[in-house]
């Protein structure tokens, strides 16, 4: 059976939540034992439920728990704390790379429009003069962008030696 994405939300029926946390539960102390054999780290998971009147602990050997969690309060409070991921900080992440996401998807969008104005002005479709007087700015930019492109790639074709740029050179021959 495939997986499907699960809304995260209260689930009402009480029958299916009891079911849901118990296969969760198994699930995350699972990881976590996969986690710490296959990493070779300390982990430990301790879960506490509605469900069970004793938690659920990760490693079952009480004196392994204890060691770990007590090496984890032995270090600074700096250390401990220095991972930790609350839910507003999750969503202010969140957040923040939709943000940088928009940007760079606006940015794309701008360029292609800009590249569309090029393409009408050298098929004469428009007028230089036609063009906007705030497009002005970003058309440089982008034609800036093209002009380094086209730089670039002529001194990688200078670069190489004679014979591999006439076979890189496809069926135009350069030297015409």
């Amino acid at each position: 059976m495939g997986r499907r994405k699960v809304k995260l939300q209260l689930i009402e029926n009480e029958s299916s939540r009891k079911i849901t946390y118990t296969k969760r539960v198994r699930g995350v102390v699972r990881k976590t034992q996969e986690l710490s054999v296959l990493c070779g780290v300390d982990a430990c998971a301790v879960i506490y439920g509605p469900y069970n009147q004793a938690p659920v602990v990760w490693p079952s050997c009480e004196a392994e728990a204890r060691r770990i969690i007590t090496n984890f309060k032995r270090k600074p409070e700096i250390d401990q704390c220095q991972r930790q991921f609350d839910q507003d900080a999750f969503l202010k992440e969140r957040v923040a790379k939709a943000q940088e996401k928009l940007l760079r998807l606006q940015r794309r969008n701008r360029e292609i429009e800009m590249e569309n104005i090029i393409t009408d002005i050298m098929t004469g479709k428009i007028k230089p003069e036609d063009v906007k007087h705030t497009d002005l700015g970003d058309l440089l930019w982008v034609l800036d962008d093209k002009l380094q492109g086209v730089e670039h790639r002529l001194s990688v074709v200078n670069a190489l030696p004679p014979m591999v740029a006439n076979e890189n050179a496809g069926p135009s021959n350069l030297d015409c």
